[in-house]
C-alpha cells in the first residue's frame, strides 16, 4: 500500500500516467489547489487539508457532495499544507497499525522556488517521499542502494552533508571508486545508468537522488 499527494505545484503529468500510478487501494491526500488538479485527473482523494485558500469552490462542493474528509486549518499557521498532510500521514499510519512503503508526491516541484526548496528538504525528515514529474524521479538516501531496470536512464546526486565518503558507482557511465565528494561539488551530476541493475555504495552521506528518464 502507498499514499499520493497533490500539492498545488506545476503539473505536466499525462492523465493515463497519473491513473496508472494510483491502485484502488491507495490513500490519497490534497493539499488545498492540489485538489483541484485531482479532479482534472478523475481522482477521489480520501483527504483534503489545508486552509483552503487556493481550492476552486466549484471542487470543494463537488468533494463535499462526494463526503470526502476535509481538514480545514487557519491560514495563519507554522507550516505549510505539504507537512501538514505529512503529520496527517504520520497519524494515519499509527491509527491503522500500517506502514506506507512509498509516498509519492504530485505537483511538489515549480510555480515556487521557495516551496519547491522546502518541500525536497522535507525529504530529511520523511525519507519515505518520492516526487514525480513525468519524466524525472527524486528521493532521499543515507545509506547504500541498487537500481533496477533503469539503464539510459539519467542519475544525479545532490548531497545534502558536507561529503558523501567512500562513495562507489557501479553500472554507470562514470563509475566512481570509494571516492570523497563534497557538496560544493559538481560532479555527481548528469551521469547515465549503462547497466540493468546499478550499485551505489557509501560509508557516510546524506543526499537527494534525481533519476531522469531519457525520451
Amino acid at each position: 500500500m502507498k499514499a499520493v499527494i497533490f500539492l498545488n505545484g506545476e503539473y505536466n503529468y499525462k492523465k493515463e500516467s497519473v491513473q496508472k500510478l494510483i491502485d484502488k487501494k491507495d490513500i490519497i491526500f490534497c493539499a488545498d489547489g492540489g485538489t483541484d488538479y485531482a479532479y482534472e485527473y478523475e481522482i477521489r482523494p480520501d483527504y483534503i487539508i489545508g486552509d483552503l485558500d487556493s481550492i476552486s469552490p466549484l471542487v470543494l462542493n463537488f468533494y463535499k457532495k462526494e463526503e470526502v474528509n476535509i481538514e480545514k486549518y487557519n491560514p495563519e499557521k507554522d507550516y505549510t499544507d505539504f507537512e501538514l498532510i505529512l503529520y496527517r500521514i504520520e497519524g494515519y499510519q499509527k491509527e491503522k497499525n500500517i506502514k506506507f512503503e512509498k509516498v509519492y508526491v504530485l505537483g511538489g516541484l515549480g510555480k515556487r522556488i521557495d516551496m519547491t526548496l522546502n518541500n525536497l528538504h522535507l525529504m530529511e525528515k520523511y525519507p519515505y517521499l518520492v516526487f514525480l514529474s513525468e519524466n524525472e524521479e527524486i528521493f532521499y538516501m543515507e545509506k547504500s542502494f541498487s537500481l533496477n531496470n533503469r539503464k539510459n536512464w539519467e542519475f544525479s546526486i545532490i548531497p545534502l552533508d558536507s561529503s558523501i565518503q567512500r562513495l562507489s558507482l557501479k553500472g554507470f557511465r562514470y563509475e566512481l571508486e570509494g571516492a570523497d565528494i563534497k557538496r560544493k561539488s559538481s560532479r555527481l551530476v548528469s551521469n547515465v545508468i549503462i547497466s540493468d541493475k546499478c550499485t551505489v555504495n557509501f560509508e557516510k552521506g546524506k543526499f537527494i537522488v534525481v533519476l531522469r528518464k531519457n525520451s
